[in-house]
């Protein structure tokens, strides 16, 4: 069982926001929490921007909000981190990752926080993410991931809400976008992975978190809803080279099905990732493709973090 609290005080909960270059969109997101009928002990926005734009509003934030400025882009794992590392030193019990881009619904995080003490081993708990353009759609209920394959896929993406089913229970992965980790799943599995940068670090985190018996689940009842394509637009060249490089990358940390599986398992994925940046709308085709290919080869070459492109 996931403890209450630390011992001697009541349960503290903290959330995180993470700004690049999306200063309104954060504002949105932090008015989302201060909203929460479950409240939240600590507020930390993290700002990987360099021009000034949210450092003026964060002046509105006084009292409420912890704001840290770093100076130059983490990555969204490198700047969760600085986040999620003041939470715990605050002596949160449990914290809530949310994108810029997103917001929470009222009751969104006091859900998640009951299904975190509701069940043996669960540590990590999502809601359902509905889109916030048209509620009637799911952004996503819950990643499935296949190690044999790499396989990954965003649950019911796209789709209306009314015609699939999004009940709540276990999933290997959930999107990083709304999430809230409990401590001790920070403490025996480590933050996110840096390597990472953009993408993939939020199924890294659960699959890490599964293999040491550490359960993610889908919410009932908990909501948020996710804009998408703020910090890059999904036909950015730069979403297309995350995409590519981060799913070889997660392929290779978590491997399944043998010796012919592990031969097969990077053309599988490289084979993926061209497909779709040949098939999918928007943007310049040769770019996408230029950019998947690069994710490819920097994959190969070892290179991680953030890319010259």
């Amino acid at each position: 069982m996931i403890p209450d609290a630390l011992p001697g005080r009541p349960r503290r909960l903290a959330a995180v926001v993470v700004n690049h270059k999306t200063p309104e969109d954060t504002a949105l997101a932090v008015k989302s929490l201060l909203a929460s009928e479950r409240r939240l002990d600590a507020i930390v926005v993290v700002d990987n921007d360099s021009a000034p734009d949210l450092q003026r509003t964060a002046k509105a934030w006084a009292g409420q909000v912890q704001y840290t400025h770093t100076g130059r882009n983490l990555g969204f794992a490198g700047g969760a981190n600085v986040g999620v590392r003041a939470a715990l030193a605050g002596d949160a019990d449990a914290v809530l990752l949310l994108n810029s881009d997103a917001e929470v619904s009222a009751s969104c995080v006091g859900r998640l926080d009951q299904a975190l003490q509701a069940a043996p081993h669960v540590g990590i708990a999502a809601p359902l993410l509905l889109s916030r353009e048209d509620a009637a759609v799911v952004a996503s209920a819950g990643i499935d991931y296949d190690t044999h394959t790499g396989r990954m896929r965003e649950r019911h993406a796209g789709r209306r809400h009314d015609d699939v089913d999004t009940a709540p229970g276990e999933r290997i992965a959930a999107s990083g976008c709304a999430l809230l980790v409990a401590r001790e799943t920070w403490e025996r599995v480590g933050l996110l992975d840096e390597r990472y940068f953009f993408g993939f670090e939020d199924i890294d985190l659960c699959l890490r978190a599964g293999a040491a018996g550490i359960r993610t689940v889908l919410v009932d009842g908990a909501v948020a809803y996710h804009q998408g394509g703020g910090t890059l637009a999904p036909t950015s060249r730069r979403r297309f080279y995350f995409a590519a490089r981060n799913h070889l990358l997660l392929a290779h940390d978590h491997p399944g099905g043998g010796a012919l599986a592990a031969l097969v398992r990077p053309f599988t994925v490289s084979a993926l990732n061209i497909a779709h940046a040949l098939t999918s709308t928007g943007g310049s085709r040769g770019g996408k493709l230029w950019a998947t290919l690069r994710g490819i080869t920097d994959y190969l070459s070892g290179r991680t973090g953030e890319p010259s492109i």
